[in-house]
């Protein structure tokens, strides 16, 4: 949803947007926003007010009983401690690339600048070259197993940092394109519906405080991570 309009989308897909709605007259349908839906975080806190019908989320918590569910797009954890410096840019490149319908590489940071303030101006041009601007760009349209590329570990340890203390939480995640549960089962990676991706369609199923990983018609992923 940032590499071309963004009502393009729905409407090239509204047949799925159908059944998501036809599911919640039966099943409670939560709408996790990814590090590609710029526009559906900018509308999450508007939806009850605009009447639409999802409501859009960066992280959700759910219960079941005595156990807690945290879910996370999981593209912060590839960043670190760098999120902060990165994310505006990363949305100022959503948004050039869908509303301005893309723009060539060498004039990225003419466009950008055009929606930046004299103070983001001034912080980010002395922190970013327009040389190091194309090279982002480049490095956000590789697939996440080109990008991620002796990362991996890192970002799944960030990952877990996040429910390491905290008994009877499960964090699922996603981004990285790499299915697994770890050891403790405490950590999921749901994968993804990419089909270059080594092993895809697949899906989590969370009862009981335990996870299970499936291959969509297929085999159940039983293998389990060690982690440090």
């Amino acid at each position: 949803m940032w590499r071309r309009d963004a009502a393009g989308v729905f409407l090239e897909n509204m047949d799925t947007i159908c059944i998501l709605k036809d599911l919640k007259k039966k099943i409670n349908v939560h709408w996790l926003a990814g590090n590609h839906d710029y526009h559906l975080l900018k509308l999450k806190n508007r939806a009850p007010h605009y009447n639409y019908p999802f409501e859009f989320h960066e992280t959700l918590e759910l219960v079941d009983g005595d156990h807690t569910y945290w879910f996370m797009h999981g593209y912060e954890f590839e960043y670190g401690n760098e999120l902060k410096f990165i994310r505006p840019i990363l949305e100022m490149l959503c948004h050039v690339m869908s509303d301005a319908e893309g723009v060539p590489e060498d004039e990225l940071w003419v466009e950008i600048t055009k929606l930046m303030s004299d103070l983001h101006y001034s912080v980010f041009s002395k922190h970013l070259e327009g040389e190091n601007l194309k090279i982002i760009h480049r490095s956000l349209q590789d697939s996440p197993e080109e990008r991620l590329e002796g990362k991996l570990e890192a970002v799944e340890k960030r990952a877990h940092d996040v429910i390491r203390d905290r008994s009877s939480h499960i964090a699922v995640f996603g981004h990285t394109h790499h299915p697994f549960i770890n050891h403790r089962e405490d950590l999921v990676n749901s994968g993804s519906w990419v089909t270059d991706a080594a092993v895809h369609n697949t899906y989590v199923v969370l009862e009981g405080g335990r996870p299970r990983l499936f291959v969509y018609g297929g085999e159940e992923i039983l293998d389990r991570k060690q982690m440090t």
